[in-house]
């Protein structure tokens, strides 16, 4: 039986192909958020304090979880193409701030760090998803999801590299060197030339010949009907507790990090746990576009290799965090012990990313309208960053590590239900022809939606005037 997905191809300009659009998304993903990550990932920011980082991050992610919404709306509006370049503005703030903590103990521009951070996520996360999720063919959204990722885990390894060759001779607790926060900082800076690359809507060209098109409503406001139908469908609806669990988990395993190693042994982890990520990503991620097998069958196997590698590193993880919070050691590179903390965050490092790679790529198969994509990469990211925020409260409250890890532990076996039918049930070969909301599907025939409303109204016309012919012939006639 011939695959769907073996269409004509069509030729495109290599800075108008959707692998471009996708490299450039890919680009402010190293720099920006792939950087927080690295800071992160060395525990409590790279910081001698976890309660400010905590407070911090709790912050950031709030209005993440507030205001991707709204930016979902603003995206359709403006393009995908602006609110990325707005996304890359506010990043650098929050790691000046994070410098100024460690080193001065001043906290004001931590606190509007944050509030500057997530507000620019809130954009740089939406477009994102809208390019990787709407602009893309369908047999390379599984590339597409898997490169950004990959290079934000990329970014993040990096950064693990550059602290750890700043801090290799700090064999104990504490703050990362000066040094390592002006080289972040720098790298930071870099990712709106990314976003200015990025083609616009109207002169992406897609393989397949399918033009890629928004359809901006009235208004701002009546943007949200979309966001209202998502909100009601089933298998939207069924994908939420994954959407949730799959950011809560950052703070427990930033935390674990910081709380039971040494600085440069913070840095290797954090290193080895990105590098891990973004072979895990890319991996899955061309597994996903694999077409020798039909879609709903790499779905199935997909949701498989989550459950087993995520399954495995929680359960794993309570017995190891059981085991640490009795003898609450301090493990360095050269020391005992060191081997099964390492190998425990690594396989974190991994299985993060496969969640993440198969949740976006789940939703990826549910639409191929932009005006839908774009709304569920808000939607993600909201549901998200709500866990996260209650991650980092958890934390801020300083709850025992061995309940914040059953916590994570419970949030991703009570998810796999409402995935598994997702997954087994839900999924087919193509979703053109199909929308989530009942939108009209403007790519089906690779013409725009103004473009088919106008022969709409032609052949409306000329109905009309055929209708009147006739009545006259018919007035004559009697």
């Amino acid at each position: 039986m011939a695959n769907p997905q073996q269409v004509e191809r069509h030729p495109v300009t290599w800075y108008r192909s959707t692998v471009f659009a996708s490299f450039m998304v890919a680009g402010t993903a190293f720099t920006c958020p792939g950087i927080f990550g690295a800071l992160n990932g060395m525990g409590a920011g790279g910081g001698a304090s976890p309660d400010v980082s905590n407070a911090a991050n709790a912050i950031v992610f709030g209005i993440i979880a507030i205001g991707s919404l709204f930016v979902g709306a603003i995206c359709n509006h403006i393009s995908p193409k602006w609110t990325l370049l707005i996304g890359c503005l506010g990043y650098a703030p929050y790691a000046a701030g994070l410098y100024l903590v460690d080193q001065y103990k001043v906290e004001w521009l931590l606190l509007l760090g944050a509030v500057t951070c997530g507000l620019s996520a809130c954009f740089l996360w939406v477009a994102s998803g809208a390019v990787f999720l709407g602009y893309t063919e369908e047999n390379r959204k599984g590339f597409a999801t898997s490169l950004k990722f990959s290079c934000q885990n990329l970014g993040a390894s990096i950064g693990g590299i550059i602290s750890l060759s700043l801090n290799i001779s700090r064999s104990y607790r504490g703050s990362i060197s000066k040094s390592t926060y002006i080289t972040l900082m720098t790298i930071m800076c870099l990712g709106a030339p990314f976003a200015f690359l990025l083609p616009s809507t109207r002169k992406v060209q897609r393989t397949d010949g399918r033009a890629v098109v928004i359809t901006k409503a009235p208004s701002l406001l009546s943007e949200f009907r979309v966001l209202g139908s998502l909100l009601k469908n089933p298998t939207v609806l069924a994908l939420m507790p994954l959407m949730l669990y799959a950011q809560w988990f950052l703070s427990y395993q930033w935390q674990f990090n910081y709380a039971y190693f040494t600085v440069r042994s913070r840095a290797l982890n954090s290193m080895m746990f990105y590098l891990g990520g973004l072979i895990a990503s890319m991996s899955l991620g061309w597994f996903l576009d694999w077409d020798r097998l039909p879609r709903p069958k790499r779905a199935k196997i997909g949701f498989l290799i989550m459950l087993v590698t995520s399954g495995s590193s929680w359960i794993i993880g309570q017995v190891v965090q059981a085991r640490y919070w009795t003898t609450k050691p301090t493990l360095d590179w050269d020391g005992d012990g060191f081997g099964l903390g390492c190998f425990l965050f690594m396989l974190w490092g991994v299985s993060d990313p496969l969640v993440t790679t198969y949740k976006y790529w789940i939703a990826g198969t549910l639409t191929n309208n932009v005006n839908e994509a774009t709304f569920l990469a808000a939607l993600i990211n909201s549901v998200g960053a709500v866990g996260s925020t209650f991650g980092f409260v958890v934390s801020a409250m300083k709850t025992n590590y061995n309940g914040a890890c059953a916590i994570n532990t419970a949030l991703f076996f009570l998810a796999m239900p409402g995935v598994a039918w997702v997954a087994f049930t839900r999924i087919s070969e193509t979703s053109h022809g199909t929308s989530l909301t009942g939108l009209v599907d403007g790519e089906k025939d690779g013409s725009s939606v103004e473009e088919v409303k106008r022969e709409t109204d032609v052949e409306s016309r000329d109905e009309k005037a055929v209708m009147v012919v006739g009545e006259r012939e018919k007035g004559v006639l009697g």
